[in-house]
């Protein structure tokens, strides 16, 4: 801390200077004879507190108060004057001047100003490193962020940190901070307590032990945690749910990994619904993916679907969240069964080809009080949808929407087992029977047909005399010579052939 002393009176000015020292040895004490000499140290010191004599010749202490209120408005500023002078000093109080001290100098008054200049010195400045590291943690280019965190923590190879992400109810952020501050502080645990730039309802807390020795016999991570926890739960009745640790990291730069690792984590124990501490590391080890189980799920939600089954759904999804905890299965797993339930139901919907069913947006977890609710979301939603298809399906013909969809789509690559599977909903074998008793021709045969009508057309047009392959590439032929082949079979003659004759 640096604090500057400007007084003509050479004895009065050491007064002061010796009585700062004796408050606090560490201090920086920066004096000036006159107003002049200390309007150049505060521009290139930049003080913490400026004490300043009333009467001084040149720039007295009015002036060099205004010059600090238009240059360095957060900087404050103390007067000193006699009693013949507190009424001219009171003039200052439009240039933020908020304190005084009256000659001489009394040590009492002087230390209970000092000491409140050093709390909210310590209060701004742990606001600046708050700053400082929420940019580190999502602008991990901010070099003059990483600078200052660098000044104010010394970290070496063998010291750490680790970042925690704690999910609570945003109503009791406030409680929660204190309590986490108050846990960590006790075991000697240096703390930054930040709310997350884009979900309020995690708070983030980087830790580092306060000295090596702290590092060696320091308590477990997984046990603070969750004593902070059950403290939040005993004075407010809500509790976190959901706690993640991120591995133990040395470098600063590493900062925004160290918050994924901690907001991973912190997912995995909100998904498991236990709302206890996990630790990066627990990810693959105790918590596993399982690729088939999602498959195989979601191969037979797709069946229940197709037919409306909604009892059945409902039944699949509970069954499914009680298998997540059982089973212990990953946050990376659940995030993929979301996205694939999600986007079964939104198939669904755009089946049903209503505005009243929008389509549902993939979110992340962090927004629900709990997997429960995810779920019951998913189940409301698909409820919805349902209903309405039930109303309209009766009235739709496949066939019919499948020659439509071909006609959309000839360019592309179309099976007919995918449709079944992914449009429809049914057995393909069923599809593939209804279509040829329909039609009177098989699928394959029906979409050659198509594509064959479509490019004779590209052939005859007089507007666009496109290539021969280029034909072949827009009508949903890889192959050229194939193109050729099935052409002939169908018009009895080669496309070239074919583009002669209708020239002659």
């Amino acid at each position: 801390m640096r604090i500057l002393v400007a007084d003509d009176e050479f004895f009065a000015r050491k007064a002061i200077l010796q009585m700062i020292h004796d408050w606090d040895g560490s201090v920086r004490v920066i004096e000036a004879e006159d107003g002049t000499a200390a309007q150049n140290v505060i521009d290139e010191a930049l003080p913490d507190l400026v004490i300043t004599d009333i009467r001084m010749p040149g720039m007295d202490g009015i002036q060099l108060a205004a010059y600090i209120r238009k240059n360095h408005p957060s900087m404050p500023v103390t007067i000193i004057s006699g009693y013949e002078d507190f009424t001219y000093a009171r003039e200052a109080i439009q240039y933020k001047v908020e304190n005084y001290l009256l000659k001489p100098v009394d040590r009492q008054e002087l230390n209970s100003l000092l000491n409140k200049l050093k709390m909210h010195h310590a209060e701004r400045r742990e606001i600046h490193i708050e700053q400082a590291m929420l940019a580190c943690f999502y602008e991990p280019s901010d070099h003059r962020s990483l600078l200052t965190l660098e000044s104010a923590f010394e970290l070496n190879s063998s010291s750490a940190f680790h970042t925690i992400v704690f999910v609570h109810p945003p109503s009791q952020s406030r409680e929660l901070r204190e309590i986490s501050k108050e846990v960590f502080g006790s075991h000697h645990l240096r703390s930054i307590l930040i709310t997350d730039q884009f979900q309020p309802q995690l708070l983030i807390a980087w830790i580092q032990p306060q000295s090596a020795a702290n590092q060696e016999g320091q308590v477990s991570l997984h046990f603070l945690c969750d004593r902070i926890a059950r403290t939040l739960s005993e004075r407010t009745g809500l509790t976190c749910t959901g706690i993640g640790i991120s591995s133990a990291l040395s470098d600063l730069r590493q900062l925004d990994t160290s918050l994924r690792e901690a907001k991973l984590a912190a997912l995995q124990s909100f998904v498991n619904g236990i709302g206890q501490p996990v630790r990066i590391e627990h990810i693959g080890q105790i918590y596993h993916y399982d690729a088939a189980y999602i498959q195989e799920w979601t191969s037979i939600f797709s069946q229940q679907a197709g037919s409306y089954q909604m009892a059945k759904m409902e039944n699949m999804i509970h069954s499914w969240l009680a298998d997540c905890i059982k089973k212990q299965f990953s946050v990376h797993m659940v995030q993929d069964w979301l996205a694939a339930t999600v986007n079964i139901i939104n198939t669904i919907i755009g089946r049903s080809c209503s505005e009243a069913c929008s389509y549902l947006e993939q979110r992340s977890l962090f927004e629900f009080a709990s997997i429960h609710e995810a779920c019951d979301e998913l189940i409301a939603k698909l409820r919805a949808v349902v209903e309405q298809l039930s109303q309209t399906e009766p009235n739709r013909d496949i066939v019919q929407d499948i020659k439509e969809f071909v006609e959309m789509n000839y360019k592309n690559k179309i099976v007919l087992d995918d449709l079944a599977k992914q449009r429809y909903f049914v057995d393909p074998s069923y599809l593939s029977r209804l279509f040829k008793r329909k039609c009177g021709v098989g699928f394959a045969q029906y979409l050659l047909s198509v594509r064959m009508e479509k490019a004779k057309k590209l052939l005859e047009s007089e507007t666009y005399q496109l290539p021969i392959a280029t034909i072949a590439s827009e009508v949903g032929f890889n192959d050229y010579s194939y193109f050729i082949q099935m052409y002939r079979k169908v018009y009895g003659a080669t496309p070239g052939k074919d583009r002669s004759n209708k020239k002659i």
